[in-house]
């Protein structure tokens, strides 16, 4: 095919490939259960999350995303549910992707827990036909109207969460193996993360994450180290294989709502053709639903 949608293509790198990815995001460390559904099995209350990126400034039609992920722990189902909405723009691509989860959580000692996940949902690819460009006219690929296309979406994961550690493993896009996928297809994806919150002193704290990802393809690791000063003020640093390197800088506004925001300077490709990317995003947790404690009566008394 002679068809190239140069944005396109540009706005995929460092995964630059058979077709789409997954949105990246630098604050991956509060938003796993965009990755893996058996995050929400895990959790105690609700976790409300927005999230809003801006790729490459300065770069025409840069890549930008939006997310709201959302999921708690509900104790009669033995459970978590999560729902997770994401707008990724590429160049003149749009991908709307929706899911629901569930994940059944099982406790294995004191404060550790296994959690296994699934999540099902649709992604809605639409292009902006009458806005692309060819090298060559006339090419029987070519389309010059809006096309959309939607079509289901599958992703299982599972994680342990113990004592300060948490180890996930997670796939999405499980029914699309990578040979066919599609400009509308995006390829299963594979990842891997662990984070770990140490207590180094009485106010602070140090939470070393590293976050695998593969499209079969290529992969690529995010490295971070974030640094909790009294339960107020998050500051952090990562580095993101072949791509960018980042600060990070969170206020806890109120105690349990947390505004974090980190810029991108990137060091691959496109180093020379923007100004790094900045990323926004807003975590509130709640207390949520109690799990019933047992007692037991009196046989007097019943």
């Amino acid at each position: 095919m002679k068809t190239r949608i140069l944005l396109t293509i540009l706005s995929l790198l460092p995964f630059v490939g058979y077709a789409q990815n997954d949105a990246l995001f630098t604050h991956f460390m509060y938003h796993t259960n965009l990755y893996n559904p058996a995050t929400a099995g895990n959790n105690e209350g609700i976790t409300v999350g927005l999230l809003a990126r801006q790729q490459w400034v300065g770069f025409d039609d840069a890549p930008s995303s939006q997310l709201l992920n959302a999921y708690g722990y509900i104790p009669k189902i033995k459970g978590g549910v999560g729902l997770t909405v994401v707008n990724d723009i590429i160049g003149k691509q749009r991908t709307t992707t929706v899911r629901l989860g569930y994940a059944y959580r099982q406790r294995l000692g004191d404060r550790m827990y296994l959690s296994a996940g699934i999540n099902v949902g649709i992604a809605n690819n639409y292009v902006r036909g009458s806005e692309l460009r060819y090298q060559q006219t006339g090419d029987e690929t070519s389309f010059d109207t809006g096309i959309s296309q939607t079509k289901p979406d599958i992703g299982l994961g599972v994680e342990f969460a113990g004592k300060g550690l948490t180890v996930g493993v997670s796939f999405s896009h499980l029914q699309q193996s990578l040979g066919n996928s599609t400009l509308w297809k995006t390829p299963r994806h594979y990842y891997a993360y662990a984070k770990y919150d140490w207590q180094v002193a009485e106010k602070w704290q140090l939470s070393p994450a590293v976050f695998f990802r593969s499209a079969g393809f290529i992969s690529q690791v995010d490295v971070n180290l974030n640094a909790t000063w009294n339960k107020r003020v998050v500051v952090g640093a990562s580095y993101r294989t072949t791509d960018a390197v980042s600060g990070l800088l969170g206020v806890y506004i109120v105690k349990n709502v947390l505004a974090s925001y980190s810029y991108d300077f990137n060091f691959g490709a496109l180093r020379t053709n923007n100004s790094g990317s900045h990323e926004l995003t807003i975590i509130a947790k709640f207390k949520g639903f109690q799990e019933k404690v047992s007692v037991l009566k009196s046989p007097r008394y019943f």
